[in-house]
């Protein structure tokens, strides 16, 4: 998910450049989507952080996003390192290993509570509906800060 890890059979490579915008079709950009986090806010949610969290599949994660723009992943099944940064309003990490990064839209869902959708590189747009985003299910992970306690309910699974 900085950015959360990606495991490379849970998510094709996504694109560096996506745009403004992204998975809000039916909103304009003066109606910005509740609970999404955007801008420097994204930023400062991350910086100098560790989330800990859980795949769609079940598979627990944990990255910590660097002060100088590296993050260190790991999941149930790999590890590695590569780079995070904020653009165009999407959280966006990047491994250098055989680890596969990507773009998200982030939700934040309760006081430490975060939802992680992927965004397609070709369209633009997030893997779920706007109804989804809004709703909070269909996310790719899910995530807390690792040094607060977790606020997302109990066993729930996208």
């Amino acid at each position: 998910m900085a950015a959360i890890g990606i495991r490379s059979s849970a998510l094709v490579a996504l694109a560096l450049a996506c745009g403004l915008g992204v998975g809000m079709p039916t909103r304009t950009a003066s109606e910005p989507l509740a609970g999404r986090l955007t801008g420097d806010t994204l930023t400062a949610a991350f910086i100098g952080k560790i989330f800990r969290g859980v795949y769609q599949d079940g598979v627990n994660w944990r990255e910590a996003y660097l002060v100088d723009g590296t993050v260190d992943y790991q999941d149930d099944f790999a590890a590695g390192r590569g780079a995070w940064f904020v653009r165009d309003d999407l959280l966006c990490t990047f491994y250098d290993t055989g680890l596969t990064g990507g773009c998200f839209i982030v939700m934040q869902r309760a006081r430490n509570c975060f939802d992680f959708y992927a965004v397609d590189p070709d369209t633009g747009q997030p893997d779920a509906a706007t109804g989804a985003l809004i709703g909070g299910y269909d996310w790719t992970a899910q995530g807390w800060r690792s040094d607060r306690v977790p606020t997302c309910p109990e066993g729930l699974v996208s």
